[in-house]
């Protein structure tokens, strides 16, 4: 009887870091989509973060992050002021965090 919880116990640490350890490919192409826009290194910062965030931890995301990333990555691409790079993640906080 010992042997069935320890096995169960490695089949849920192997589910659960499937879960957990996102989409690799998800996550490249997300890079290769906004990065080749980006023109300003803090909104290239945001937009890294942004995919990682979606694709390399999206079993622990609301959906309220959801949307703030991804409205991070709809407006940071071609973005070349630290003024609208800090607006841009301030309006999609008040919009969605």
């Amino acid at each position: 009887m010992r042997k069935i919880p320890s096995i169960l116990t490695i089949f849920c640490l192997i589910a659960a870091s499937s879960i957990y350890a996102g989409d690799d490919e998800a996550y490249d192409d997300c890079l290769l989509v906004h990065l080749k826009g980006a023109k300003f290194d803090p909104a290239a910062n945001l937009i890294k973060q942004a995919c990682h965030g979606l694709y390399k931890q999206p079993g622990i995301l609301l959906e309220e992050r959801r949307l703030f990333l991804g409205c991070l990555l709809e407006h940071l691409v071609g973005v070349e002021s630290v003024q609208a790079v800090d607006e841009i993640h301030s309006a999609c906080g008040r919009k969605y965090d």
